[in-house]
C-alpha cells in the first residue's frame, strides 16, 4: 500500500483528503503546538507544528494506531488523532484501539456503524 507522507508544504486539507482515500472511515484531527486544536484547513503542516526543522513522516496502513500518533508528535512536536463519525458524532481512538492498526481501526470503524468520510470540516473538532 502507497504511503502518506507529511510534508511542510502541504495544508492540513491536502492531508486529510490524501487520508480519507486510504482510510474513508476514518479522518486526522490535528493540535497545533501552542495546544489549540486546529479549527480551519487552510493552514499549512509546517505552519502548526513545534519542531520546525523536522523532516517529513510518513505512515503506511500496517502502521499501528498507537505508534503513528506517537511518532508524529515525536517528529512534529505536537499532535495529533484519528477519529470517526458515527450517527453525527464524533469519536476518537482510544487505548483500546492502541494495538490495531490503522487498516485495521479504519475497518472497526465501518463495522461499528461509522459513516464514510466524503469530507471531513474543520469545525468539527
Amino acid at each position: 500500500m502507497a504511503e502518506i507522507a507529511f510534508t511542510g508544504n502541504k495544508t492540513l486539507k491536502s492531508i486529510n483528503r490524501e487520508w480519507c482515500a486510504k482510510f474513508p472511515y476514518t479522518y486526522l484531527s490535528f493540535e497545533a503546538a501552542n495546544g489549540k486544536w486546529i479549527s480551519e484547513w487552510s493552514p499549512t503542516h509546517a505552519s502548526i507544528r513545534g519542531k520546525k526543522e523536522a523532516s517529513e513522516l510518513s505512515t503506511t496502513a500496517t502502521k499501528l494506531v498507537s505508534t503513528f500518533e506517537s511518532r508524529y508528535e515525536a517528529a512534529f512536536g505536537c499532535k495529533v488523532e484519528i477519529k470517526y463519525s458515527k450517527n453525527g458524532r464524533l469519536y476518537r481512538s482510544l487505548g483500546e484501539h492502541n494495538n490495531m492498526t490503522l487498516s485495521e481501526f479504519n475497518a472497526w470503524a465501518k463495522e461499528s456503524g461509522g459513516s464514510k468520510i466524503l469530507e471531513t470540516y474543520p469545525e468539527w473538532f
